[in-house]
């Protein structure tokens, strides 16, 4: 990643131009620097005084106890202290300085330190390294160094917190444009599940659930869409109208599931003998259809013979199929209804055949009734 190229400064667009405004703004003067750095072996005399009266300060707050919590972490804590003190009167607040601040307000925002309790420190720490200040140059009795170190004090600690502060806001702000993504990317998968789950509901609508085959709603649609696009590119198309006879006794005597599973049969042999680019369709009740794209009618004849000839082969309980097959094009195109209807008539003749002499009959636009 790149950021893990960068510095945290650079990470922070805090540029050495920015560095400099900041100092500009708070009217840190190199005589500021000059007279941190010339106190550093001052503070380095009292450092652990003044380390010690910070924490004396600090552990009166509750919050800050829990975080120190043992004599271990009290001890890395005090160490850390005293190395950031000496850095204060370095006397050199470049891109370095700046990046050693930026980690400390990291290592502070993960601990769990929140801005209140951060900045009740940097109160105290002051408080305390002006304590060092009165009492060294009180004996001296030279005020005006005083006044201008404390001042300096208060310039480089003001500083350094808007430093840390910032490391807090960027962390708040990640985490918000994290949250954003997250929010983002549910809201793209949420969209995504919704679409699939809207088109399993849109082709639930449009099957039979017994069958698994188009219903009659979904039949209409592709006939006439299968037929435009027949009459648009001059193809032939046809439709084959089926129907089961026996069925009805079968439901009387035998129960309705029996009814069911022999309506499953039909369903899954219609689905065994279709191509992918034709349409299987229950129509109602024991009526199917099949709506077979660019296919003549000696074509279909032949869907329709292997229809019923896997049909007899399963366990059909001695139901016989009546089919009615239609076919239109190349030079003339009938409409929906029309087709449907000469359809349904050959089926009709079928069936008609099929109660003379019981078995399976196919009826075409162009043949008499014949046997399959």
């Amino acid at each position: 990643m790149k950021e893990l190229e960068q510095t945290l400064a650079e990470q922070l667009k805090i540029t050495p131009q920015e560095i400099a405004k900041r100092k500009e703004m708070l009217a840190i003067t190199q005589a500021d620097e000059e007279i941190l750095r010339n106190n550093k072996m001052l503070f380095k005399k009292y450092l652990d005084g003044s380390v010690k009266s910070f924490y004396d300060q600090l552990k009166n707050i509750p919050q800050a106890a829990r975080l120190v919590g043992d004599v271990e972490t009290a001890r890395r804590l005090h160490f850390a202290l005293s190395k950031y003190v000496l850095e204060l009167f370095g006397g050199n607040y470049d891109d370095i300085y700046v990046n050693q601040r930026l980690r400390i307000g990291k290592v502070h925002q993960r601990m769990g330190v929140d801005t209140t309790l951060y900045l009740a420190a940097m109160h105290w720490l002051e408080t305390s390294l002006i304590k060092t200040v009165n009492m060294t140059y009180f004996r001296q009795e030279d005020s005006l160094t005083a006044n201008n170190l404390k001042v300096a004090i208060n310039k480089i600690l003001m500083f350094d917190s808007q430093l840390v502060l910032g490391t807090y806001i960027a962390s708040l702000v990640d985490e918000v444009n994290i949250a954003k993504d997250e929010v983002s990317q549910y809201a793209h998968n949420l969209e995504i599940e919704v679409a699939r789950r809207t088109r399993q509901l849109e082709e639930l609508s449009l099957k039979d659930g017994l069958t698994e085959l188009y219903n009659q709603r979904a039949f209409y649609d592709h006939l006439r869409r299968e037929l435009s696009s027949a009459e648009r590119y001059k193809e032939s198309l046809s439709l084959c109208y089926l129907d089961l006879n026996g069925f009805k006794q079968l439901n009387d005597s035998l129960g309705h599931q029996s009814g069911d599973e022999l309506l499953t049969l039909m369903g899954s042999t219609m689905l065994e003998v279709t191509r992918d680019s034709d349409i299987a369709c229950r129509y109602g009740g024991d009526e199917f259809c099949m709506i077979l794209p660019k296919t003549n009618i000696d074509e279909a004849a032949i869907v329709a013979s292997r229809l019923i000839e896997l049909f007899n082969k399963a366990e059909n309980r001695g139901v016989r199929l009546s089919i009615g097959v239609s076919c239109t094009g190349t030079e003339t195109y009938p409409d929906v209804d029309k087709l449907i209807k000469q359809a349904d008539t050959l089926m009709y003749k079928s069936k008609a055949a099929s109660k003379k002499k019981q078995g399976n009959y196919i009826t075409t636009d162009t043949e008499a009734t014949k046997p399959a």
